[in-house]
């Protein structure tokens, strides 16, 4: 059986390659002409969401019209009707697939431009909940472009298969229910920690003795970021079964350690170093009102100790480190002053003589 209706002429062939030219330098026309004086356009006018969406639109605009041009080229020649009819609905599933790629590409830029504008003043209130929000919406609305997209040109091609794959999701609903607990446990348990506000995207939180800053909050699971620079990944069921601290919640962070100085320090220079102590950390802007404590703890076997606690007014994490590191050295330059060692773990070994 001849793919043709009739004998194919040169005339034709001609037209054809015609036809598949003009699109092509249409193509370019409107990639290099048209989409560039837009882009200058919306600069000049300091547009920058409609320049945004014209640049996650241009590959797929140009794929659209070089897709037409071979159709409108194939359509010229004598192919017989089925031949005919196999073409166009491979035609119309580039367009899907076009208009689906537009529309991812936007949905990206979108949130790109979203993400952008996070860090602006006009959105700082609600930086941790857009932070957190918008990829997840991100990710649900390109799943479903993605699926009408399928679905579409399955329809297109009349594919019967498609009735009996959905009946037997139907059918086979139950089975997949109770294969996928886990996976509904942790969708719920993203709802749960998305409607409940527990935590955002870049707070520090402890969970299930892991703690981390978080970086991202998915339909499954929430990555965070340890301190070491590890990613640990945490199903989200994780945060309905046990309980969540959320670090930066709070309103300092604390410190607390003790030191020991040799058993031969008389108790007049102990009680001058931790006055001292005391007073730095009392005139020390960065450490909360009143809550300085330093005081002779105990004995040890090796070392008469004395305990250091207080507030550091801060919940980020480096300034927090910078403060102590700096408190640390005044401790330091105390005990020096005062000429007292710090005391490591020793043991004294006395023998006697025996006349």
């Amino acid at each position: 059986m001849s793919i043709f209706i009739s004998e194919v002429n040169l005339t034709t062939i001609v037209y054809s390659l015609i036809i598949l030219f003009v699109a092509l330098l249409f193509k370019n026309f409107v990639a290099h002409i048209l989409i560039d004086f837009i882009k200058r356009l919306c600069k000049n006018y300091n547009i920058r969401a409609i320049s945004t969406m014209i640049d996650s639109i241009e590959k797929p605009l140009r794929n659209f019209l070089i897709y037409t041009g071979v159709y409108f080229a194939l359509s010229i020649l004598p192919f017989n009707v089925g031949i005919s009819s196999f073409i166009y609905r491979v035609y119309r599933a580039f367009i899907i697939i076009s208009i689906a790629r537009c529309l991812l590409n936007l949905v990206s830029a979108y949130s790109n431009y979203i993400e952008s504008r996070i860090e602006d003043s006009e959105l700082s209130a609600n930086k941790p909940v857009a932070k957190t929000v918008f990829p997840l919406i991100n990710k649900i609305v390109k799943s479903l472009i993605v699926i009408i997209a399928v679905v579409a040109i399955a329809v297109e091609f009349n594919f019967e298969q498609l009735n009996s794959i959905l009946a037997g999701v139907g059918i086979g609903g139950a089975a997949l229910a109770l294969a996928s607990q886990d996976l509904i446990k942790n969708f719920f348990g993203g709802i749960v920690v998305l409607t409940d506000k527990s935590f955002s995207v870049g707070d520090i939180i402890n969970v299930d003795s892991k703690e981390g800053t978080v970086e991202e909050l998915g339909l499954r699971s929430t990555k965070i970021r340890t301190v070491q620079q590890e990613v640990i990944v945490i199903p989200n069921a994780k945060f309905t079964e046990q309980s969540v601290t959320n670090i930066s919640k709070r309103n300092f962070m604390r410190v607390s350690f003790k030191l020991g100085a040799p058993f031969d320090t008389s108790k007049d220079k102990l009680q001058i170093l931790i006055e001292k102590i005391k007073k730095m950390l009392d005139e020390n802007e960065m450490v909360k009102e009143n809550s300085p404590l330093v005081k002779f703890d105990s004995f040890s076997d090796s070392a008469l100790l004395i305990i250091i606690q207080y507030l550091i007014l801060t919940t980020d994490y480096n300034e927090f480190m910078d403060v102590k590191e700096k408190i640390n050295f005044k401790v330091l330059e105390l005990f020096e002053e005062e000429k007292i060692t710090l005391a490591y773990p020793s043991l004294s070994l006395y023998m006697e003589k025996n006349d």
